[in-house]
């Protein structure tokens, strides 16, 4: 549909420039709710109307006449609502175009788009939380795949935090353990999921433990062992079994960027000259911020500490840093090794500020795109203020912060995980979790959890099913549900996950769209069967009975709108609209299918339409839900 609104809007453009002026003044088309107001409708009379100082009502009649029986796709144009000029495309000519250009992939962009997600502190196991943000960034990643980008998918590793400093502390001065006696603990990042809870509580109410933590993290910064090698252990430990959770649900990552590799390669000192220079960066005149430097956030009015008076990095100082080298905008790089190689081949590579062998390019993106929870937006609205301040405008505009709201508990659920309700909270719509206080769910068991509710699911329904065949197809199930449910909520909304709708196999549910497609390759297996297939060319629509025609017109034209849906959802950062567009395709499929069956057919050509409309929908939808990350399984 792309290809075409940008053909038919070259034509009207030819057709009406020496009648209307067309400078400052966009033509764009929409799809009308109501196919009786047409397949496109524009606005474009509205906005000549202004210029011409005319009524748009008599400024669409007059485009009206000089476009009809002008425009190769479309059979009529009316006018409607007082301006809306509505075009009604010739049926036949589209189906042919959309069924010949089904393999046809789409341009190159020239561009490389930087994706940031996940970015998990690496001192416990991931949790449900962590899981939305890597759902959101891997689907993120896809779709501008899909659209033709260049992609670099990072992982932003903060190894030197106080919250990794919060276990090496448990480890080796609560626990007294030696780096070999850690060495040995068998999953670790589970181990630590535990100890992280208890020393937070030792920590909030001991004021002398607490300082014993920020002497550990001092001499983390400092690399002074055993703290620092042990840090350095726990944190790729742990990353590893991050990475092979992820994994779980099909998603992979290209880089490893390590907060460690930021400070010593001095790359906020290269971004601090040029913010110095620039004054961008300031010495406080604020007496409660002596010594300090600071940059003032515009959007609150407020200074933001970016070098303490003990000339320490805020970690706002070291994302600006980082920010700026995704865009070539340093004069310095990493250094690289590869930290682990999936079973495809497929290596993530991790920084380092060792020299190294030579790797691929990494950074120099065109658009970053950052998914870090809209808790920490104002520091990612303060990185685009400072592009701008520095001069990089265009890097600024690309700069994007996707923002989402927290992953929470149905009470349902929190039963079913085995963790602890309190007084009132039975009644609650959802039951906020909490790593630091020990209240929350791994990502390992959640997914498990799942595998376990489809295979029951499964055996319900194919109690003859071998074991070896079920477990596979339970995971495949299990990883739509989660996926699905992760981004089909709108991102500034508080979900609260439920096993019961994640793995709902008839309704708005990975598994649905699951169902719909293994239906469906169920039909096209048994039409070859049949030895029925469709003809090269479609035939013409006219061959079928008023309801079907209008039914079949509506999917076409829904499915051939991929890619505007694609790029609607990531220009209104709101991927929950890919999750309603396949619903809704999968939808109209089922009841399609319920009124017009192929099989059963005995007209050859109404056969063939249906066989046609069927190839049209396989191959959307698959590149739809690839886009998702949701695989096909073979049954349900």
């Amino acid at each position: 549909m792309r290809s075409l609104q940008k053909k038919i809007k070259n034509e009207i453009y030819a057709l009406l420039k020496d009648k209307y002026d067309f400078k400052q003044t966009e033509l764009s088309f929409s799809q009308p709710a109501e196919r009786k107001f047409g397949d496109l409708s524009t606005t474009l009379a509205f906005a000549l109307a202004k210029k011409t100082k005319s009524k748009p009502f008599l400024v669409a009649e007059d485009m009206a006449a000089r476009l009809t029986g002008q425009l190769k796709a479309v059979e009529d144009i009316r006018v409607a609502g007082g301006g809306f000029l509505n075009l009604y495309l010739r049926r036949d000519n589209f189906l042919k175009y959309q069924w010949q250009n089904l393999e046809k992939p789409l341009p190159a962009k020239g561009e490389k788009v930087i994706v940031e997600h996940t970015s998990i502190n690496p001192n416990k196991s991931a949790h449900i939380g962590h899981l939305r943000n890597s759902c959101l960034g891997d689907i993120l990643a896809r779709s501008c795949r899909f659209l033709g980008y260049e992609v670099e998918v990072q992982n932003y590793i903060d190894d030197t935090g106080i919250q990794i400093a919060d276990v090496v502390w448990g480890l080796l001065h609560y626990q007294k353990k030696s780096l070999d006696e850690i060495k040995k603990i068998s999953n670790l990042a589970a181990y630590l999921w535990d100890l992280y809870a208890e020393v937070n509580q030792l920590f909030a109410a001991n004021d002398d433990l607490a300082r014993q933590r920020r002497d550990v993290h001092k001499k983390i910064e400092e690399k002074i062992d055993p703290e620092y090698e042990s840090c350095r252990y726990i944190a790729e430990e742990v990353l590893l079994d991050h990475i092979r959770t992820m994994e779980q649900i099909g998603i992979h990552y290209d880089l490893l960027a390590r907060e460690s590799d930021v400070i010593a390669l001095d790359f906020f000192k290269a971004a601090a000259a040029e913010m110095t220079a620039r004054n961008v960066m300031t010495r406080s005149a604020d007496p409660a911020k002596k010594d300090c430097l600071v940059i003032h956030y515009d959007r609150e009015n407020i200074e933001k500490i970016i070098v303490r008076s003990n000339d320490t990095i805020t970690y706002v100082g070291k994302d600006i840093a980082y920010n700026l080298w995704k865009f070539n905008l340093l004069p310095r790089d990493f250094c690289y090794r590869i930290f682990h190689t999936y079973a495809d081949g497929h290596a993530i590579y991790m920084t380092q500020s060792e020299p190294a062998p030579p790797a691929p390019p990494f950074g120099r993106g065109d658009k970053v795109y950052n998914v870090i929870d809209v808790r920490q937006s104002y520091l990612q609205n303060l990185i685009a203020q400072v592009l701008a301040q520095l001069g990089h405008s265009a890097p600024s505009a690309n700069f994007i912060h996707f923002s989402y709201e927290m992953v929470a508990l149905t009470p349902a659920c929190v039963r079913e995980m085995n963790l602890k309700l309190e007084a009132g909270e039975e009644n609650k719509p959802y039951i906020e979790v909490s790593g630091r206080k020990g209240r929350a769910v791994k990502a390992d068991e959640l997914i498990a959890k799942l595998v376990e509710k489809s295979l029951c699911e499964i055996q319900v329904r194919n109690p003859a099913l071998a074991a070896a065949e079920a477990l596979p197809l339970a995971r495949t199930i299990a990883v739509a549900a989660l996926r699905y449910f992760m981004v089909k909520f709108n991102l500034n909304t508080v979900i609260a996950f439920d096993f019961k709708e994640a793995l709902n196999f008839e309704g708005d549910s990975g598994p649905y769209l699951q169902y719909t497609m293994v239906r469906l390759n169920s039909i096209l297996k048994k039409s070859s069967g049949a030895d029925l297939r469709a003809a090269s060319v479609p035939g013409s629509l006219q061959c079928l009975e008023a309801r079907e025609k209008e039914l079949y017109w509506e999917m076409i034209l829904n499915l051939s709108l991929l890619e505007l849906a694609v790029e609607f959802a990531l220009q209104n950062h709101e991927l929950s609209s890919l999750a309603a567009y396949a619903y809704g395709l999968c939808q109209k499929f089922n009841h399609y299918y319920h009124l017009f069956p192929v099989l059963a057919e005995k007209d050859a050509d109404v056969r063939n339409l249906r066989l046609s409309l069927m190839l049209i929908f396989k191959n959307k939808v698959e590149k739809l839900l690839a886009v998702m990350g949701i695989a096909i399984p073979d049954r349900m």
